[in-house]
This record gives structure tokens, sequence and C-alpha cells, in this order.
């Protein structure tokens, strides 16, 4: 496999437009709509908007699950061409977890044992000294986190993103080692406010010339900046 992640642009938007829009948009206008005086748990109520954005039934490439690992809820896609799976970390954690290993299993560490073996980025080989896992435990939360899948699944894909108080401001995908080192890094940033269009209305739009746009609504940009910068402050130094 060459070095870049083998699904279509279309499928990359969907991914990276929902993350955008979970951060940017969704949770915005659901304070902004509630009048909420405080964003207490914003950090973490993101990913219920990330979850569903994610879920829609309307992209028919992917395969959908949520298995549970402890008190969290874990969304994984797989591809249904390239059996690839795919689920989603902040920046801020993923640099955490690759330095700073629990002493107990993380579910990506599960998920990407039996990526091949691949030559890490040349600038990642010193930093991180990953825990030694029993594989026999490795391969059994493997297997359950990828149970609701009907079809069998190969390497794991993690997309990460990053943002600020306008908002998501970064994404991309990594396929990494068994040892958590990058083999490989797509830049996904420009797929952020790209508009995803199901396979199904392509020949609608393409008819009436009408293009299906979610957009901010304008009475939420103002209240937008400040609600975002809040829930990353309240992140800082916790999961995400």
């Amino acid at each position: 496999m060459n070095n870049s992640i083998p699904i279509s642009d279309g499928q990359k938007v969907f991914i990276a437009n929902g993350i955008f829009r979970a951060i940017s948009q969704d949770l915005p206008e659901i304070i902004y709509e509630h009048n909420l005086p405080t964003t207490v748990g914003a950090g973490l109520f993101r990913w219920n908007f990330i979850n569903r954005n994610l879920s829609d039934s309307l992209c028919a490439d992917f395969e959908v699950c949520i298995p549970p690992r402890g008190a969290w809820r874990v969304l994984i896609l797989r591809d249904k061409v390239s059996n690839m799976s795919f689920s989603i970390m902040s920046e801020k954690n993923f640099q955490r977890l690759q330095r700073h290993p629990g002493k107990t299993v993380h579910y990506l560490e599960a998920l990407i044992s039996e990526n091949e073996v691949r030559e890490p980025i040349s600038s990642q080989l010193s930093l991180f000294q990953p825990q030694q896992r029993d594989l026999s435990v490795l391969s059994n939360l493997r297997n359950q986190l990828l149970s609701g899948f009907s079809g069998i699944v190969q390497e794991h894909v993690l997309i990460l993103f990053d943002y600020t108080y306008v908002g998501v401001t970064s994404a991309r995908a990594v396929l990494l080692t068994p040892r958590m080192e990058i083999a490989v890094s797509e830049d996904w940033t420009h797929y952020l406010k790209q508009q995803y269009i199901p396979n199904k209305f392509l020949s609608e739009i393409a008819s009436d010339g009408e293009e299906m746009l979610v957009k901010l609504k304008p009475q939420f940009d103002s209240a937008n900046l400040q609600i975002v910068d809040t829930a990353k402050k309240e992140m800082d130094g916790k999961i995400d």
C-alpha cells in the first residue's frame, strides 16, 4: 500500500465535516438555543454530536458500531471496500496516550494491534516507549470492539482533529504501527468545510442546479466563538 488512505474523497468529507459540524456548529447551536448560562461538560458532550453525525445512514459506504469501553463508548467505522476501520480522537489526547500509556490497555492499542508492519516516520522513532502488552489481551479486546461488523476488518486508521476558539482547525488521518508510531499521515484539513452529498442525491442536484448546504445560522455567529473557547478551556488536561 502507498502512503495514502484508500477511501474516496466523499468518504473523507463525510468524516471530516461530521467532526467540524459537531464542534463548530451543533454544540454552539444547542447551547445558544437553550440559553444555557454555562458550558459545563461541553467538551465531553460534543462527542454525542460527533457520534451522531458519523452514524448517518446516508453514507452507505461505512458500517458503524459504537461498542462500550467502560463508561465510554467508542464510535468505529468500517469501510466496506478496503475493510479498514476508523476511529476519532483529538490531537491532544493522542499525544498524551503516546507519551504516557496507562497501566491498562487502551482501546486504540487493541484496534491497531493487527496493523501491518510498516516503517514509522523517522522523527517518531525514539519519542515513545510503549508498554509491553499481553497479545492475547489485545486480540480479545479487538475482537470485542469489532464484533458489531458483518465483514472482516483489517488495518485501523485514526482520525485526529485539533481545535481553537474558532472551532475545528485541522484534521488528519494517521495509520499507526502496533507500537503507536505514525507510519502514514494524510492531511484532511481541506475537507473540513466541504459539504457531504450522498451519492443518491448527486443526480438530483445535477438536475436542478441547487446544492444542499449545512450552514451555521446567522444568530449563532456571535455566540459561537465564546462557546467553543470555553469548551476548549474546560477540556484542557481532561480526556477527550
